[in-house]
């Protein structure tokens, strides 16, 4: 229940009608005519890439191969490797091979194409206009905002916006890895970073007064706003925000269909304080006296520390420049104020409009939004314009880091496309575009990058720099991650030497070298040194000018030892044998152990959970009902949108596609408690289990132990087959807190292009999936059971209740050694065995190659003793493997 004060706040705030009249949702319906989703289903083989034991595959290898039951096919691969296409077989059928040394999963990548998330070709004209991806409006091709062409030279990444709105959904998988962090507090009950806020580590919610950034189901409005600006892009699910790397701080001032002004003006300020770069405002309306002060305080005070305001200009058709609303109407020069346009370039029916006063247009009517529900929506309403340049002001950030929030504002404006139907209807006359942004970069500097390929050992890769040529003190920061268990981790406390100065990298892999003053750096050659162990590493190279960036980061793949086809060893070794004098290559002093797998790094985990459609905030459109009375989901009069059970009734909480006809899903008969509405009988929502879910049955002896014991026994837990997919076997149902660990689903109608989520929100890396097995790599987590959901594309969803179960120790398998007892020799575990080698880690101490219970999960120990720090930016590089650098290569951005 709300508390008096939030009572009395919403009360005396009731009128605000700019939130009012922002955002109108509807069911989002299939296309009229067939639209290509995808470029149809793989063959369902499983490929891995296999290393010989004897260093080069074999003809005779590959023909034993080809010969075992469930491969399909194997074929020799220029590095000395093979390629092996199997039906049902896991790495381990093949690593018990004859002449097998280690079984890789061969990374897969989708076609190349603009926007690869599922809803773009149907839904996804704001982004890119084809002429036929609008749903319910007539549309005219490149009417938009040019997104691809604007991620060229920015996504977002390390800039965040503010939403200064009604809530977040930190579950949505679309939102996965955008919310913002405040680093100066943990989440808890201490207000370390004193500022009042107790607990502020991701925001903070002034309606509340709490740091429940979600606000539950107020929050539906500030979830879809959020999702509008930073929604993932190219994650196999939904749709991509227009900056799909961006941060974002939530800072919740209302509920449902209102917020508080009051509490807007501390969010702005509270944003400006915690580093936004940009703050949205999708509401507004006829404000004055003290609130009015207070939020022109707050916004002059943005402006003071060079922030901008995006502001939406209103959904009640009204002329902003006599008939004003705030924020939309203050005329500080940090406020840009957005009204909406269509699919076909014109302005939507509903969008305030200003000669004076509304800056420019962007795409308003009938965009895709993400739901608190974990779904997807159909929106109409500056609501959704405004976030959308929220956005855009990211990316000039991003590719414009020494320009004035006022400079940035100009560029924005002046790149603006102009079209007749805003002329006189804005400042600029014009509709938001990104496809001018490369020519607002700075100068910037391209890569060359040589000699990638090496022996373990001392490793000297050359860096050619073409531009600029402007002259400054310039530094060049290099960087290292190696991949290791299935991620890309920086590697920490390394020396690199550049022209003869050592610098040790940092826990971001980062080392920073001066170069000193200089005319420029065209036709630079850089040659860092630095010793390395066997394995798949990424180089990254950034020249800075004056302290300040010069262009983009650039990696590329550093290939080291095993990784690298070797050559045939003086006096007619063979690779991977035992050399003469009983030593084996690869062993010695920086070498690592042979048999060592790498384990290719999958790409990101597609996500797409079926969610309802959350009610309307009220979009006051001419004719529809005056504000303080609107019906939730009432779209504009005359049109009936999709999905609709009459002219003009918006049947809330309805999924794309996935109505029952005459029912509200979630209120009507049938439905079943917990299920998101429109889902497949089975399905359930994430986290939760439905009521009639069977079970899954653990195999007789493979059950962990009871609580108690130390190192439960993992084993395979089995399903009557459950659900939308008919779920038949997990296994192993035990892993180690540290992740990494590979994990089978079985069943007999598996989604080709799944999500798995372990527990609430942490998503598992898909290797590999076929209708009938899924293979995840499970993230890291704290010991306990957890939950394990499998996500479709289309919404549906199969929730595994308590699955899993991560232990910090995990025991030997039936027909092993048992958890505990003395292996065969006499040696106890732990102990140092004959000879005095010790054979395991003493309780406290480190394993080489993992991480001792209880340590930091964020930081590993590699194969030769590497500290390994995971990194969000090294791991959003997991295909770069596919990137040829054996001659030479120009990396990929950053």
């Amino acid at each position: 229940m709300k508390s008096k004060r939030i009572q009395a706040a919403v009360l005396i705030t009731a009128a605000v009608a700019g939130y009012a009249g922002a955002a109108a949702f509807s069911a989002a319906a299939a296309p009229a005519l067939p639209v290509i989703t995808d470029w149809g289903p793989d063959d369902g083989h499983t490929r891995y890439v296999l290393t010989a034991a004897a260093g080069a595959t074999s003809p005779e290898l590959l023909a034993g191969l080809a010969d075992v039951d469930g491969v399909v096919s194997a074929q020799a691969l220029s590095d000395g490797r093979a390629l092996i296409a199997t039906d049902g077989l896991l790495p381990q059928d093949l690593a018990g091979l004859p002449g097998v040394a280690a079984v890789d999963f061969s990374p897969q990548v989708p076609v190349a194409a603009t926007v690869s998330d599922p809803l773009f070709p149907s839904y996804g004209w704001h982004l890119e206009n084809t002429g036929s991806n609008a749903s319910g409006q007539p549309a005219v091709a490149d009417a938009d905002v040019d997104a691809t062409t604007g991620w060229d030279a920015a996504t977002g990444d390390g800039l965040v916006v503010a939403v200064v709105d009604s809530g977040f959904d930190s579950d949505h998988p679309d939102l996965a890895g955008s919310l913002w962090v405040n680093p100066a507090e943990p989440c808890g009950a201490v207000d370390t970073d004193r500022n009042g806020k107790a607990g502020d580590c991701h925001g903070w919610n002034w309606y509340a007064n709490s740091p429940a950034i979600d606000n539950g189901s107020y929050g539906s409005h500030g979830a879809s706003v959020s999702g509008t600006v930073g929604a993932r892009a190219g994650n196999g699910m939904g749709l991509a925000g227009v900056a799909p790397d961006v941060t974002i701080m939530p800072l919740v001032i209302g509920g449902g269909s209102t917020v508080d002004v009051l509490a807007g003006a501390e969010a702005i300020r509270y944003a400006v304080d915690h580093g936004a770069d940009v703050i949205n405002a999708s509401w507004g309306g006829p404000v004055n006296g003290y609130a009015l002060d207070a939020l022109r305080s707050a916004v002059a005070y943005a402006a003071a520390h060079d922030v901008l305001v995006v502001a939406a200009a209103g959904n009640d058709s009204g002329n902003r420049d006599s008939n004003l609303v705030y924020p939309a109407s203050l005329d500080g020069w940090n406020v840009i104020t957005v009204g909406a346009s269509t699919a076909a370039d014109t302005m939507s029916s509903f969008s305030a409009y200003g000669a004076r006063s509304v800056d420019l247009f962007a795409p308003g009517s009938r965009v895709v939004v993400t739901t608190n529900t974990g779904g997807y929506a159909l929106a109409d309403g500056t609501s959704f314009s405004a976030p959308i340049v929220a956005a855009a002001v990211a990316l000039y950030r991003g590719a414009m880091p020494t320009a004035t929030a006022s400079e940035i504002k100009t560029a924005l404006l002046a790149d603006a496309d102009r079209v007749p139907a805003f002329a006189g209807r804005s400042v600029t006359g014009g509709r938001l575009t990104t496809s001018r942004l490369t020519a607002s970069l700075v100068e910037s500097a391209a890569y060359a990058f040589t000699s990638m390929r090496a022996p373990a050992g001392v490793v000297t890769p050359t860096i050619g720099v073409t531009g600029p040529v402007t002259a400054g003190d310039y530094d060049v920061v290099l960087g290292l991650g190696m991949e290791y268990e299935g991620e890309i981790w920086a590697v920490a406390d390394k020396a690199l030497t550049l022209d003869g100065v050592s610098v040790t990298t940092d826990d971001t892999g980062a080392a920073t070298f001066p170069l000193g003053g200089r005319a420029g750096l065209d036709g630079t050659a850089l040659s860092p040194s630095m010793d390395l162990g066997d394995g798949r590493y990424v180089l990254t190279v950034q020249t800075l000018r004056d302290g300040v960036p010069v262009g983009r980061a650039y990696a590329a793949p550093l290939l080291v030892g095993s990784a690298v086809p070797a050559p045939s060893s003086p006096g007619g070794t063979t690779p991977g044998t035992t050399a003469p004098g009983g030593t084996t290559p690869g062993t010695g002093p920086g070498g690592s152990a042979p048999g060592t797998p790498t384990t290719p790094g999958a790409g990101p985990a597609p996500t797409s959970p079926g969610g309802s459609t959350p009610p309307r905030s009220p979009g006051i459109t001419p004719g529809t009902t005056p504000p303080g009375a609107t019906t939730p989901g009432t779209p504009t009069p005359g049109t009936p949108s999709p999905g609709t059970t009459s002219p003009g009734t918006t049947t809330p909480g309805i999924t794309p596609g996935a109505t029952t006809p005459g029912t509200t899903p979630g209120t009507g008969p049938g439905t079943v408690p917990g299920t998101t509405p429109g889902a497949s009988p089975g399905t359930t929502t994430p986290g939760r289990t439905a009521p009639g879910t069977t079970p899954g049955t653990t195999t007789p002896g493979t059950t962990p132990p009871p609580p108690g014991t130390s190192a439960p026994v993992p084993g395979t837990t089995t399903y009557p087959a459950v659900g939308a997919f008919r779920i038949t076997s997990l296994s192993p149902n035990v892993v180690q807190v540290a992740g990494g660990t590979l994990v089978t689903i079985t069943g007999q109608a598996l989604p080709t292009n799944p999500t798995v989520r372990i527990g609430a929100t942490a998503v598992a890396t898909v290797s590999t999936a076929t209708t009938t097995r899924v293979t995840f790599r499970v993230p890291a987590r704290v010991a306990g059971t957890y939950d394990v959901s499998v996500f479709a594309p289309d919404g549906r969803s199969t929730v595994l209740s308590g699955a899993l179960t991560y232990a910090a120790a995990v025991g030997t398998a039936p027909g092993g050694t048992t958890p505990g007892a003395t292996p065969p020799g006499g040696t106890t575990p732990g102990a140092t065995p004959p000879g005095g080698t010790p054979g395991g880690t003493t309780p406290g101490g480190s394993t080489p190659g993992g991480t001792a219970p209880g340590a930091d999960p964020g930081v590993r120990s590699g194969p030769a003793g590497e500290r390994l720090v995971r990194s969000a930016t090294f791991d959003r590089l997991r295909n770069i493997w596919s990137v040829d650098c054996s001659s030479s290569c120009t990396g990929v951005a950053i």
